[in-house]
């Protein structure tokens, strides 16, 4: 993922522009005019590569500008859910829920109740 990187994209930019600057000087030196030094594969080569760096970077660019724009929608998503929180009217505590309401209506004997009953009642025959 390093390739995708705007520090690293930035880098080989700055490496080819060196690079056919380095060309030119070369081929100037020789005595080429500048005609002859425009039609030079190896330029053309070093400017294609160069052309293909600035789409890169114009691409990560885009890149960014969409995650900063995501993140400021996300964020104000947020504080709206959290305005609403607050609005909210808070239930007291005993109060139940809607929808949690128990199903039965009266509450079951405890088995410990039951017990105590019948050893009653045996003892008293």
């Amino acid at each position: 993922m390093g390739s995708k990187q705007k520090e690293t994209v930035s880098g080989q930019k700055d490496y080819f522009e060196a690079k056919l600057n380095e060309h030119r000087s070369s081929l100037v030196e020789k005595g080429l005019a500048l005609e002859m030094i425009a039609k030079d594969s190896n330029i053309k080569k070093i400017q294609s590569k160069i052309r293909k760096t600035n789409v890169k970077l114009k691409a990560i660019a885009g890149i960014e500008r969409k995650t900063e724009e995501l993140a400021k929608i996300k964020a104000e998503r947020l504080a709206a859910a959290q305005k609403e929180k607050k609005g909210k009217d808070k239930k007291p505590k005993g109060a139940p829920e809607k929808g949690k309401e128990s199903k039965r209506k009266t509450p079951k004997e405890s088995p410990e109740k039951g017990k105590k009953e019948k050893k009653e009642s045996e003892i008293d025959e």
